[in-house]
């Protein structure tokens, strides 16, 4: 009886260690961006982040700033923030359609993801 136990005992932990990598595969989520999809701005439009649901790879990451087809600024991110943000600045824009655009790693190496979202700067400021 004993037996029995260790081994349906050793099939549970061997169950419970193969789960956790299946876990930690999971695909990267974004929790907010800023700007958000559509946000038009009106005056300053300098700061730009993206927080995820986990940390990622700062070095491996990098954003940009599209107006159509056209890349009008390729942003650095900064090194010293939360290890699941991903921030930047940038010079006001000219009135106009944007689309700001990422590409990243996760810390483990193991995931690409490219993501965007469309904003808008106003005519006139404020």
């Amino acid at each position: 009886m004993t037996i029995r136990l260790f081994a349906a005992l050793y099939v549970a932990i061997l169950g419970l260690g193969s789960a956790v990598p299946a876990a930690q595969a999971q695909n990267l989520k974004v929790v907010e961006t800023m700007p958000a999809n559509g946000t038009v701005y009106r005056g300053v439009s300098s700061e730009y982040y993206v927080r995820f649901d986990r940390p990622i790879d700062h070095i491996q990451s990098s954003f940009m700033i599209k107006r159509g087809d056209e890349v009008v600024e390729v942003l650095q991110p900064r090194f010293k923030t939360e290890p699941n943000v991903l921030f930047a600045l940038a010079p006001t824009l000219p009135a106009g359609n944007y689309t700001f655009g990422w590409r990243l790693r996760k810390l483990d190496g193991t995931e690409v993801m490219e993501g965007e979202v469309a904003f808008s700067v106003a005519a006139g400021g404020k």
